[in-house]
């Protein structure tokens, strides 16, 4: 099996002899002790079912909803180019600013979206905080930080990794993940330290060029197509890729204990040191 065919609907990528898949277990709603003892503890990444179902985000999160109740946040809007992540190789991404409320109305209108907005759970009114909750599985846990994605269809995420755990918590629309174990690193080309996305990888699993990235034939990973109630669990320092397949909400929730805390402010002090944007993405 080998790399995303853009339009396929099938969760486990397939053809060719390139890089080889299996599909991401799912299971629903484990216990606090199975899910540290399967996933958390091996770092095993995993579709949970059923973590969402009481949320009142889960039924009531369309875009209409979003852009009336909720429009005049601000977000953060990372550039796209032809749908992918528009970067520098020095300053990182140049984020922009805008409401929640425009960036919804300019989903509709026709070819790429020019950005894919996130918003920090603390710029909205306090009643959001009454129609999700965190994930109990990190719950306590010193590190917390919590965000609104809103994606147009096409919207591509390049291959990267984050310090911290992430939940990833679907809210409508579908989108599809490809993951690499941290062992895969040297198959998909790491960025430099010093690069603008010092977290990202200059291979491209969703477009393998094996001519210029010749590794990245051997690479195996995990595929997952993820709709609404689904929760994706990726752990620390798991490379992933993204493609929406619709218009997309969801939330995201990055945590960890005391060592994910202090890495990741040494982490921020070193791109505020270097002047470049933060690379977290999903």
């Amino acid at each position: 099996m080998s790399a995303l065919a853009p339009s396929s609907g099938s969760p486990v990528p397939s053809g060719g002899d390139g890089i080889t898949y299996r599909e991401l277990e799912r299971v629903h709603a484990p216990t606090h002790e199975e899910f540290v003892r399967n996933y958390l503890r091996p770092r095993r990444p995993v579709v949970l079912t059923g973590v969402a179902d009481g949320w009142h985000a889960r039924h009531h999160w369309s875009l209409d909803y979003l852009a009336e109740t909720f429009g005049d946040t601000p977000a953060i809007a990372a550039p796209l180019r032809n749908g992918t992540l528009a970067d520098d190789s020095k300053r990182g991404v140049e984020f922009h600013h805008v409401k929640l409320r425009e960036f919804i109305a300019s989903l509709a209108q026709p070819g790429s979206a020019d950005a894919y907005v996130m918003a920090p759970t603390w710029n909205f009114p306090e009643r959001l905080q009454a129609e999700y909750e965190t994930p109990s599985y990190a719950a306590g846990y010193p590190y917390m930080q919590a965000k609104v994605w809103v994606g147009k269809t096409g919207t591509v995420t390049p291959v990267h990794r984050d310090i911290p755990h992430n939940f990833h918590v679907h809210l409508t629309g579908r989108k599809r993940w490809l993951l690499f174990s941290p062992k895969e690193s040297a198959h998909l080309y790491p960025r430099g330290m010093f690069s603008g996305l010092p977290n990202f990888a200059w291979a491209d699993p969703g477009q393998p060029d094996y001519e210029r990235f010749p590794r990245l034939r051997g690479a195996q990973g995990v595929a997952c197509l993820c709709g609404p109630g689904d929760t994706l669990f990726i752990p620390s320092g798991w490379w992933h890729h993204t493609r929406l397949l619709d218009d997309c909400v969801s939330m995201n929730f990055w945590w960890g204990g005391r060592l994910v805390y202090a890495a990741s402010r040494v982490s921020k002090l070193f791109k505020r040191i270097r002047n470049i944007q933060r690379g977290e993405w999903a």
